[in-house]
């Protein structure tokens, strides 16, 4: 990601030095250097002790000790081996020795050409040692640009209850992911738009979204369909309706994706996820040649 001109994205008011805003940019800098080496300490030495941090998933580490015990996790993890590319955006200066900056940064295998993307909005200050730290950081994956849509005819009979759920991912564990990614976007001109670390390829049809799930050789998950998700509005409603319905309660999900909150079961142990935000992807193109987005 190339990177812009330290000083010409400054709002730079009296008594606001370029220094300062050069400063400003070598956090990020610094973060760089430290995720290509897989260093949590060096990247956690950009943030004060007691950093308000907010993960893309509303995750809240504890200050500087948590930030660096999380990415050490991720850098050994999910993350081990790629790479952070940052540009800050602008820098605002609220008054000399406080600031905001915005950011944005991608994640992904060196090389790689669909990257996790992120935005975020920080809050830096310059130290009585005169150095910068950054006190308040919230990340966040942006939601795709909403496409025009088509009006709909007022008595149109495909008009649904927006309260239902919709079927909007199908997920299939792999041998080779960016293979068989390659198959769906040549034959059936799905876009692929997110690639995890490991392999992973998410592709979507403008409407369904399907995962392609690297298969591990050491694990117990078989070749095949995995499971699918439904889209809803309200989780909870749906989560005590699986329970009247005799059905385990759905389980809360941890990952990396911002995405599929809940994995739940059917009567007859068949696996889906349940998401309020949905499953990410391209918006469906205007017109009545795609589906209305949800």
């Amino acid at each position: 990601m190339p990177e812009p001109d330290p000083t010409a994205d400054a709002d730079a008011g009296a008594g606001v030095r370029r220094e300062d805003v050069r400063a400003i940019h070598a956090l990020w800098d610094d973060m760089r250097r430290a995720w290509a080496e897989g260093d949590a300490g060096r990247f956690a030495a950009s943030f004060a002790e007691d950093c308000d941090f907010t993960t893309v998933r509303g995750d809240r580490p504890t200050g500087r000790a948590g930030i660096e015990a999380g990415h050490a996790a991720l850098f050994r993890g999910p993350y081990a081996g790629t790479a952070l590319g940052t540009r800050v955006t602008a820098v605002r200066f609220l008054r000399p020795g406080l600031a905001t900056v915005d950011v944005e940064s991608t994640v992904g295998a060196p090389g790689s050409t669909a990257p996790t993307r992120t935005h975020a909005l920080a809050v830096v200050e310059r130290t009585p040692q005169r150095t910068w730290l950054i006190r308040a950081f919230h990340n966040m994956i942006p939601a795709p640009r909403p496409a025009r849509r088509a009006p709909e005819p007022e008595e149109s009979p495909l008009t649904e209850p927006t309260a239902r759920p919709k079927l909007r991912h199908l997920a299939v564990v792999a041998r080779a992911p960016e293979k068989l990614a390659a198959f769906y976007s040549s034959v059936f001109g799905m876009e692929l738009f997110h690639r995890d670390p490991d392999g992973s390829c998410f592709l979507s049809d403008g409407y369904l979204t399907l995962a392609l799930i690297k298969h591990r050789l050491d694990g117990e998950t078989p070749v095949g369909m995995n499971h699918f998700g439904f889209h809803v509005e309200n989780t909870a409603d749906v989560s005590d309706a699986l329970v009247a319905a005799g059905t385990p309660k759905p389980a809360e999900r941890f990952t990396d994706r911002p995405y599929a909150e809940y994995r739940a079961m059917d009567p007859e142990g068949n696996w889906f996820d349940l998401s309020a935000h949905g499953f990410g992807g391209p918006r469906p193109p205007a017109g009545p040649a795609g589906p209305a987005a949800a």
